[in-house]
């Protein structure tokens, strides 16, 4: 059974970029546009990995990543933050993602510009028990 992907971002066009690149190597994706649907879609869907976005109306990336490990079902889900924010912003330290330090469970960080390359390697790596 293919591994199961939530798209989690407020930019249609990278969610069409994502769900294309990996729909073709196989996975079923599932889309969510901002934090509250992404919630949503996580209790009604299960995925096995989260592809979150930062920035985005209603509910920033980081806190919807906290309610997820907040509840026991979906507490080891595994999520993979997608951003434009400079990675040196993204430590805690500068009062922007306070609870991104909250979140150190290997979860990767990639730029929405990735290659497809860093793309799968963030996938196997956050899905070791999968064969991808």
């Amino acid at each position: 059974m293919p591994a199961k992907i939530l798209i989690v971002d407020d930019e249609p066009d990278i969610i069409a970029i994502l769900k294309l690149t990996l729909e073709t190597k196989g996975f079923t994706v599932v889309t969510a546009y901002d934090g509250e649907e992404c919630l949503q879609k996580v209790e009604e869907v299960s995925p096995d990995l989260i592809m979150l976005d930062i920035l985005m109306p209603k509910a920033f990336g980081d806190n919807v990543a906290a309610k997820i490990r907040a509840n026991p079902a979906t507490a080891h889900t595994p999520i993979i933050f997608i951003t434009n924010v400079p990675f040196q912003l993204l430590d805690g330290k500068h009062g922007i993602f306070e609870n991104l330090n909250l979140d150190s469970e290997g979860n990767c960080y990639l730029s929405k510009d990735c290659s497809e390359e860093d793309l799968m390697r963030a996938i196997r790596a956050s899905l070791p028990n999968k064969n991808i």
